[in-house]
Formats: structure tokens, C-alpha cells, sequence
């Protein structure tokens, strides 16, 4: 029997972390340069949130070490939203801080949004 091997495809969407949180996957996905977004898996539901991080000024691309952080501020999202899914409150203080820079640059971009239209 052979075996079948998968392609390397490139494209607009890249899976950066699939991983098991209390019983439950989160995807953390990055599409495009610029916006970040996690999966999570709930109860047979899917709840999804994002955030848009753009590049510093005079650069084009998002460095590794910008999309790691960008990937681990989601990724706290996700968990924070499981925890309060759950019942929990036993998020430290980082993911806390994390989820506080998510929410406000989440309502900044949703501002912009509905100002341009």
C-alpha cells in the first residue's frame, strides 16, 4: 500500500498553534500579515474572535517575534473566554493584561471600521 504524502501549500491562512485546553481545542490561526484569530471548541459550538496587529511604521511584514506575541495575546483570549465559558476565574494576572491590550484593540479596530464604513 502506499503511502500518501501531503503537499506544502502556500497560502493566505497559516495554523500557528492547535492545542488542548481543558478538554477543549483552540486554533490560533494568522491570515494574511495582519489579523490573528482564534478557534475554540465548545460543547460541539465554535466561538472565534480577532485582532488586527499591523506592521511598525516603514516596515511591511510583522517580525517573527511580533507574530509569536501576537499568537500568545490570542491565545489568551481564547483561554480567558473557555475559563468564563467554564465557570472559572483561575486566569493569572498576564493573561489578564494580555486580554485587557485584546478587548481595547478589538473596539479600536471595530471603530475604525464602522467610521470608514
Amino acid at each position: 500500500m502506499n503511502k500518501i504524502k501531503h503537499k506544502k501549500v502556500k497560502g493566505r491562512m497559516k495554523v500557528l498553534k492547535a492545542t488542548l485546553y481543558k478538554g477543549h481545542m483552540i486554533y490560533i490561526r494568522m491570515i494574511g500579515k495582519d489579523y490573528f484569530e482564534y478557534l475554540l471548541e465548545y460543547n460541539g459550538e465554535i466561538y472565534s474572535s480577532y485582532i488586527i496587529i499591523t506592521p511598525q511604521e516603514n516596515k511591511k511584514e510583522l517580525s517573527k517575534g511580533e507574530i509569536s506575541a501576537c499568537a500568545d495575546m490570542i491565545y489568551s483570549g481564547a483561554e480567558a473566554t473557555l475559563e468564563a465559558l467554564l465557570g472559572e476565574d483561575t486566569v493569572d494576572e498576564q493573561t489578564k493584561k494580555y486580554v485587557e491590550v485584546f478587548e481595547k484593540n478589538r473596539k479600536n479596530v471595530e471603530k475604525k471600521e464602522k467610521k470608514n464604513g
